[in-house]
């Protein structure tokens, strides 16, 4: 865990601070370590002054600061509770690079949806496997970003990918959403990971 006096103020601003709450101290210990490890994010206590940026946790939500982003972490996909207070879903079984990206989309104040996640979740709510739709219609570049909403990537993230303007990415969504009949990213991403986008 780092210790807040280790940081200047200019390294201070360039660190994603983040807060760690296991089920056990193993638990917790193993995410710290894990968190700490990646590029751009620094261990925090959850008490630490300024508060963190992120929150992340297991089942149990601990009190925290209002500003702080919440990222659960799932171990299957049983609990698929979106409430208010949590920002993100994580799935376990995705990469540690992956939970960086998940980290920092959140504490942009973005929510984050792991795609096996947003699939779960779409089958518990229609208690059925959507179909698979078509993407004979879309063009290339629409392809390529529904590849990108597959993997839970934000507009902003996808325009600075692809060199186009967040308001281009914007056009191309909403062009995605009327051909493929879907209104949410979650549909949009579940697409995605069923086709193989």
């Amino acid at each position: 865990m780092i210790d807040n006096s280790q940081l200047t103020i200019d390294n201070w601003r360039m660190v994603i601070t983040v807060a760690v709450h296991g089920r056990t101290l193993i638990d917790q210990a193993a995410l710290a370590a894990l968190v700490a490890s990646l590029p751009g994010l620094a261990v925090v206590p959850l008490t630490a002054v300024p508060p963190p940026q992120v929150l992340l946790c297991h089942d149990v939500l601990p009190e925290h600061a209002p500003e702080t982003a919440v990222l659960r972490l799932l171990d299957d996909h049983q609990d698929l509770t979106l409430s208010p207070a949590v920002a993100g879903l994580f799935a376990a079984d995705e990469t540690p690079a992956t939970l960086g990206v998940a980290i920092r989309q959140v504490a942009r104040e973005e929510q984050y949806l792991s795609p096996s996640v947003a699939l779960a979740w779409l089958k518990q709510k229609r208690g059925e496997t959507p179909p698979v739709a078509n993407l004979d219609s879309l063009t290339r570049r629409e392809r390529e970003i529904l590849a990108l909403l597959g993997e839970g990537l934000s507009n902003k993230v996808i325009a600075a990918r692809l060199y186009l303007s967040v308001r281009t990415i914007e056009g191309h969504v909403a062009n995605l959403y009327a051909k493929l009949g879907v209104h949410s990213r979650t549909e949009a991403a579940l697409i995605a990971v069923q086709s193989g986008a």
